[in-house]
């Protein structure tokens, strides 16, 4: 299996940020949800302007307006718009009109949504994390044996509480539309600040 793809959310400490950046992440998220402890409120701009393009930029949205996810992708630069509440096929299509990239959030029990199929050519990427019965992150696993019997286009992020020591597990699904990982809180100091060593490893592990 070739080598995973990183993306790391939650991010909104300018040092952290800045110490992530020379980690060389493929996807650095930023939350612009309120009701989250790692909610991005007033960023510098300037300094989120200045991260590489290699480091896609992702904003994590919670059924927010059209107008609004438009004018924060432009203040920030995003190239992503992570879709992580109850967005329907029509809101998701009306950022591809807007030339933003979409990856859709499907929040996972015991089998993959089968309206997921319906985002085909819309989404770029899927996110399949763990149900809970808030929007944020659940920090646990769901059933990984299911993702076995994927079978549409769009390649997928892996998120729900991966540590480093379940890369070993990921790899050998040997999944060819799994492309990556997204973790938050199992490597953090605190909401919103990164263990950026925890994150070497990790980065060197995929």
């Amino acid at each position: 299996m070739s080598e995973l793809k990183l993306k790391v959310c939650g991010m909104r400490n300018p040092e952290n940020i800045q110490g992530l950046v020379e980690l060389k992440p493929d996807f650095m998220g930023f939350i612009f949800y309120s009701k989250s402890p790692r909610y991005a409120d007033e960023m510098d701009e300037d300094l989120i302007m200045r991260i590489p393009l290699s480091i896609q930029k992702v904003g994590v949205f919670v059924n927010e307006s059209l107008s609004q996810i438009v004018e924060i992708a432009g203040k920030y630069g995003l190239e992503y718009i992570q879709l992580h509440g109850d967005e329907d096929l029509s809101f998701a299509n009306a950022l591809k009109e807007k030339g933003l990239k979409v990856i859709k959030v499907f929040r996972v029990m015991d089998s993959i949504p089968f309206f997921a199929k319906n985002y085909e050519g819309i989404a770029d990427y899927f996110l399949f994390d763990t149900a809970s019965i808030n929007y944020g992150g659940s920090g646990r696993h769901f059933d990984w044996n299911i993702l076995k019997n994927y079978n549409l286009k769009v390649p997928f992020l892996l998120s729900g509480g991966i540590q480093l020591e379940d890369v070993s597990k990921i790899k050998s699904m040997e999944i060819e539309q799994l492309i990556g990982v997204d973790v938050n809180s199992r490597f953090e100091i605190e909401p919103g600040m990164k263990d950026l060593e925890k994150l070497r490893e990790l980065k060197s592990a995929l």
